[in-house]
């Protein structure tokens, strides 16, 4: 099945592309972790789950981290929604895992990251589609350019028709 069909089927027009690494690093390891667990997410130093609930707080927030940051923690906190689609990749050449999300709402659990296992924002998702690490699946064109750790990809968007052509 293509995976523009499979979005068409949930009636979506619009799905999150989503690296987990940090700074390119430990990529097998949180991807292990995320599809044992059922997880996606991230984390900054010092950002913490109310820095996104009050207003307030955001401020100070937008100050520290700058506005990319801020984007990516505003769609993985308040954007993202129950049954929107976020696809998994490793760098910009291959696709990890296809999750839907399940849960209302972002948590914070700070021991994943103290214990380096995962990132401390996180949303429980249920894998449509999980590779192995060793056999993940190439994609046709790598995604260059695509640099953050989150992004909404709508059809308008050039990685649209490319993506969604995957099959899966």
């Amino acid at each position: 099945m293509k995976f523009g069909l499979m979005l068409s089927e949930k009636g979506k027009n619009y799905f999150y592309i989503m690296h987990l690494s940090y700074n390119g690093r430990k990529r097998e390891d949180l991807w292990r972790y995320a599809k044992e667990n059922n997880l996606i997410g991230l984390d900054a130093p010092g950002i913490v789950k109310e820095d996104w609930v009050t207003a307030r707080m955001r401020k100070s927030v937008t100050e520290k981290l700058g506005p990319l940051w801020v984007r990516q923690f505003e769609i993985l906190c308040n954007e993202m929604h129950r049954g929107d689609i976020v696809i998994t990749i490793n760098g910009w050449d291959s696709l990890l895992g296809i999750a839907e999300i399940i849960g209302r709402q972002h948590s914070y659990n700070r021991e994943l990251s103290i214990s380096e296992n995962f990132f401390d924002h996180i949303r429980q998702v249920e894998w449509i589609r999980k590779c192995d690490y060793a056999n993940r699946l190439s994609l046709a064109k790598p995604l260059v350019g695509f640099n953050n750790t989150l992004s909404k990809v709508s059809p308008s968007s050039p990685r649209w028709s490319m993506l969604t052509n995957l099959d899966i």
